[in-house]
């Protein structure tokens, strides 16, 4: 990949076109979109967030050292008061715990499917990137082919302007016939022009979602569009199926409202757990009367207490369960929400598919018949039974029919990638 990167920044730096193929620009747009990145840190951070949910249950070690020193009035245990100077130090560590366990675990237990809905929501963006970036170098592959029909017409329509030249010089035709082809001509030049700006159009948004310089002019590797078969449009519900399981936004709402009922969980059992307050310290401890500074030994000091709370975040505190229910009922309808707008994009690819495929095979036949009239229009020519403006029309057709194909087949492959996306392929 790293090698790839410097070929094409090398590339880039020479200002010459860079032909990239299909496979390369998947690649680019996997490994150089900040989309995608954005994502990915989006799925780090709630990676580390449940992780630090499940260090909660860690106690907390302490080293301490210190001095504490008085003067002046002071009272006993007993109520006397009266003067005093003393001082002390202590030097020593300590354990301390303090746990709610039903909270912490069901927080971790929620962190962990957060992360997970993260990660398939990286993987969302992944693939539409990677979707995007195919539709668009399909547009640009479209461009090129459909001027290779524009240029291929005009040098057609050169050579019979060129050949129709020599007989209006000869006498043997009508010069008004002449200006008619070199009108033609002019038509195809504006046409080509035309073209080269769809071209660099399609070159620059493809260099968008590649995340490449503005004016990077990029070029297909091969100029040939065929038709691309990847997913069969036969059977829309076993298509259906297979998206339901493997497209990752439906994995991430499925995540979302498993964490959305632990969340609820929370509200509901955590409270009757009760918490957990524990410590242990060990040290030493000197001092005494003022400017003493003897009398240092060890000294030893541990509590444990059990407790629950009650009332707001404790128990009995019904407003927070209500909240928790309404949200996972709202998650829950979002799951749906999600479920049914996958199933409507690949009833909708399906039908594109398959329409597209119709329209191909459509167009071929077009061609065909395009072909075979322009053949027939060149013959009348050539025994001076028809007229120029006949070939002019026949040609006109012609060209016409195969940038219908073009476009029939960038159709079809775009929408065999939309399929194969909304299955989850």
């Amino acid at each position: 990949m790293k090698i790839l990167l410097f070929l094409l920044l090398t590339a880039v730096a020479s200002a010459a076109p860079m032909h990239v193929s299909l496979p390369t620009v998947m690649k680019l747009a996997g490994a150089n979109n900040d989309e995608i990145q954005q994502a990915q840190v989006k799925h780090t951070e709630m990676i580390a967030e449940s992780k630090q949910a499940w260090q909660r249950f860690w106690p907390t070690l302490s080293l301490n050292a210190g001095y504490r020193g008085h003067e002046g009035r002071v009272q006993d245990i007993a109520g006397a008061v009266f003067d005093a100077r003393k001082q002390q130090y202590t030097l020593g560590t300590a354990i301390l715990v303090d746990w709610s366990p039903g909270d912490i675990y069901y927080s971790a237990l929620a962190a962990k499917q957060k992360a997970i809905a993260a990660e398939e929501l990286a993987e969302k963006t992944r693939r539409d990137i990677l979707q995007e970036s195919v539709a668009r170098y399909y547009d640009l592959l479209a461009t090129e082919a459909d001027m290779a029909v524009i240029e291929d017409d005009l040098r057609l329509t050169e050579d019979y302007a060129n050949q129709l030249s020599g007989a209006v010089t000869a006498g043997t035709a009508f010069r008004a016939d002449l200006l008619r082809v070199k009108t033609q001509v002019s038509r195809a030049k504006i046409s080509v022009r035309q073209g080269q700006e769809k071209r660099d159009l399609a070159a620059a948004a493809l260099a968008e979602t590649l995340r490449l310089a503005p004016d990077t002019a990029l070029r297909p590797a091969k100029s040939d569009l065929v038709p691309v078969s990847l997913v069969s449009t036969h059977g829309v519900a076993t298509l259906i199926s297979q998206a339901h399981q493997n497209r990752p936004e439906l994995r991430a709402a499925s995540a979302a409202n498993t964490a959305a009922v632990l969340e609820s969980d929370r509200t509901r059992i955590a409270p009757i757990i009760p918490s957990v307050q524990a410590g242990y310290s060990l040290g030493g401890l000197g001092g005494g009367f003022a400017g003493e500074w003897g009398n240092f030994n060890d000294q030893q000091d541990f509590f444990l207490g059990l407790g629950w709370k009650i009332g707001p975040g404790g128990l009995f505190d019904r407003q927070r369960q209500k909240i928790a229910e309404a949200r996972e009922q709202g998650i829950a309808l979002q799951t749906s929400q999600v479920k049914a707008a996958i199933g409507r994009e690949v009833v909708e690819a399906a039908l594109k598919a398959q329409s597209s495929k119709d329209q191909l095979q459509i167009n071929e036949e077009a061609v065909t018949a395009a072909e075979e009239m322009v053949q027939l229009a060149k013959d009348r020519q050539a025994s001076q039974l028809g007229v120029v403006l006949e070939y002019l029309l026949a040609r006109e057709e012609l060209t016409r029919a195969r940038q219908g194909r073009v476009k029939s087949v960038t159709d079809y492959n775009k929408a065999q990638h939309a399929l194969k996306r909304a299955v989850g392929k």
